[in-house]
């Protein structure tokens, strides 16, 4: 296994390992959310704005989290809060689409981009680890540690006098 290799597998391990840690890491404040503010996160605003009804400040806004205050206090549960204004809304004001049909696209794609990213990335590094330079496959003079700058030098000179001797011509 050639050094680039093992310095590419190397550093996706490191990748890899922080992205888990990071994936699965506890957050720092893990503060329990009253249900009101439960609903309410999950819910996007139906005016222009686009933001969480928590924190919209329009009129609908305002009317919403009446709306979830009250279903609250009747002993109303998320789910039922939830279909409720989904039923008085629409779709558009989940946060998050639900993982069927066509919507089943937006909870898979990332996933499988990624993994197919990944391939291309392996596929891609496997190639060029294995390619040989192209001076030492053609017999030329060695180049890197093998070899010394006076030895690259006059390959690079033979070669432009090659090049001066073929555009004369």
């Amino acid at each position: 296994m050639s050094a680039r290799l093992r310095i590419a597998l190397r550093a996706a391990r490191i990748l890899l390992f922080a992205g888990l840690l990071a994936a699965f890491a506890a957050p720092a404040s893990a503060v329990t959310k009253s249900p009101m503010r439960q609903i309410t996160d999950d819910i996007i605003c139906p005016c222009s704005c686009g933001e969480v009804l928590t924190g919209c400040t329009c009129e609908t806004a305002v009317e919403m989290r009446a709306f979830v205050e009250k279903s609250l206090k009747a002993g109303q549960s998320k789910t039922e809060i939830t279909h409720a204004l989904v039923a008085q809304y629409g779709e558009v004001v989940l946060g998050a689409p639900r993982a069927r049909g066509f919507n089943l696209i937006v909870w898979v794609a990332p996933f499988l981009a990624t993994l197919i990213g990944f391939a291309i990335a392996f596929l891609v590094l496997k190639r060029w680890a294995g390619r040989k330079p192209a001076a030492a496959a053609a017999g030329g003079a060695p180049s890197g540690p093998a070899g010394t700058a006076e030895q690259d030098l006059d390959a690079l000179r033979a070669r432009a006098e090659e090049e001066l001797r073929r555009l004369r011509r």
